[in-house]
């Protein structure tokens, strides 16, 4: 019994050793996660307004958004969370994607900052063609 909780504590150690200050999770006895940038606005395939039903989502540093569907030309509640301290200044893309799982990155991005309160970006999003 010693032995196999020296062992994981051997374990437990050298993957906490292993670590990296940029990944550390905000998420911690330090204090609350960061807030969030909630995303919307009108959205555009090659100039006209997107369809809808289209899964649309945003990726920054390691993470990516919930998935949420396009209503009406546009894009509500895109959730930008960071978790790591690494993605507090990212930069955020936005991708519309088809069931296959073929994607299509949008003309713009955004780039995160450490807000106090949730941050509300309305924000118009460009896509060439739809994936």
């Amino acid at each position: 019994m010693k032995k196999i909780i020296l062992t994981l504590s051997i374990a437990i150690l050298t993957l906490l050793s292993c670590s990296n200050d940029e990944d550390i999770l905000l998420q911690s006895a330090d204090g609350p996660p960061a807030f969030p940038h909630v995303f919307m606005g009108n959205a555009y395939v090659n100039g006209q307004p997107i369809k809808e039903g289209v899964v649309i989502y945003a990726e920054f540093g390691k993470s990516k958004s919930e998935l949420v569907e396009t209503l009406y030309g546009r894009y509500l509640n895109v959730l930008v969370a960071p978790v790591r301290k690494s993605e507090l200044t990212e930069i955020v893309n936005f991708y519309i994607e088809n069931s296959d799982g073929d994607k299509e990155k949008a003309i713009e991005n955004f780039r995160l900052n450490k807000v106090n309160e949730p941050y509300v970006v309305n924000m118009s999003l460009n896509f060439k063609r739809y994936p």
